[in-house]
């Protein structure tokens, strides 16, 4: 699965996440999007089993257009996590 995270400042604007941008994503194989938000901007997660992480700036000017200041975070590592297997546990 590809993904990776947009991080807008304050200022960047709204992100369109509407039908059209919805059907570009899709078109990127993006099948997932999260918005993140605290006090200092904007987060946007993408992620789809046929996106190709090396697009996440093709993905960012839809989300964003228009915004050059969006930085893009590309997945660096994927670790599965598992309650099994820890101490104690039988």
């Amino acid at each position: 699965m590809g993904m990776a995270l947009l991080v807008a400042p304050r200022g960047a604007g709204e992100p369109s996440i509407g039908p059209d941008s919805a059907g570009r994503l899709a078109d990127l194989g993006i099948t997932h999007v999260a918005l993140l938000q605290d006090g200092g901007g904007l987060g946007v997660v993408l992620e789809g089993w046929a996106f190709d992480g090396a697009r996440a700036d093709e993905a960012a000017r839809v989300v964003f257009p228009g915004h050059g200041d969006v930085r893009v975070l590309r997945e660096a590592a994927s670790v599965a996590v598992s309650v099994r297997g820890r101490r104690g546990d039988m």
